[in-house]
């Protein structure tokens, strides 16, 4: 596991947890964007948010990081160009 990676996860005491924007978006760099997800996303029928799933996986966990981009209410067009801000939330499991 990639220093970065290990010096963010460390800190956190509990799963899932909020990040800072900075935690998340250097975690962005090393995990790889789940394409499940993204597909199952697009067959949905009503998308209300705009959201992005990434997965990083060792030897015994797998940790996936959630980009949840903010709108103001009622915004009509859900776009990242028209987000007021972006969360990032990290989970843990253990492998099997």
């Amino acid at each position: 596991m990639k220093f970065e990676i290990t010096d963010i996860i460390l800190k956190k005491d509990h799963f899932p947890c909020l990040l800072k924007k900075t935690e998340g978006q250097t975690l962005k760099k090393f995990f790889d964007i789940d394409e499940v997800f993204i597909k199952n996303r697009c067959n949905r029928n009503h998308v209300d948010d705009l959201e992005f799933r990434y997965i990083y996986k060792d030897e015994q966990n797998i940790f996936v990081l959630i980009e949840e981009y903010l709108f103001k209410e009622n915004e009509a067009i859900l776009t990242i160009e028209n987000s007021i801000g972006v969360n990032y939330y990290l989970n843990k499991t253990t492998k099997n």
